[in-house]
């Protein structure tokens, strides 16, 4: 396995910039708009895409997620505003909280930067010229 700049070893999630996005076979189709909130029984989450190339293509987290410009991050962001190693998206219990990964231009949660903060359904996340909404699944 390798180690990733991120400290993880990572399993790549997709690349999103100039190409289609590879979503992984338990995404399933992507989703032309966030639905809505399906409570915690499944216990899943997922980014849908708001702004940027593929704005719509929803995203599974699952455990460790890291997001960055690096290939070897699980989400690659292909966008020069987006650090190699931007931010870690975990889960702590039932809930899902993003981490900053010290990236130059700042992970931001419903326009607030943040270096750590619980996430809850809804959440508008910004990294780099991306926009995410964070949803439960």
């Amino acid at each position: 396995m390798n180690q990733s700049r991120c400290d993880m070893t990572a399993t790549p999630v997709g690349t999103f910039g100039h190409e289609p996005p590879v979503i992984p076979t338990q995404a399933g189709a992507a989703t032309s708009a966030p639905r809505a909130a399906a409570g915690s029984a499944g216990g899943g989450a997922e980014l849908v895409i708001r702004r940027g190339p593929h704005a719509g293509t929803a995203i599974p987290v699952a455990g460790t997620v890291t997001v960055g410009r690096g290939r070897d991050c699980d989400i690659t962001l292909d966008a020069p505003t987006v650090s190699l190693c931007h931010a870690r998206i975990h889960r702590v219990g039932a809930r899902y909280a993003i981490v900053d990964s010290g990236s130059l231009n700042g992970t931001y949660l419903n326009r607030n930067p943040v270096d750590r903060a619980e996430l809850e359904d809804g959440d508008e996340l910004w990294i780099g010229t991306y926009r995410f909404t964070f949803r439960t699944t």
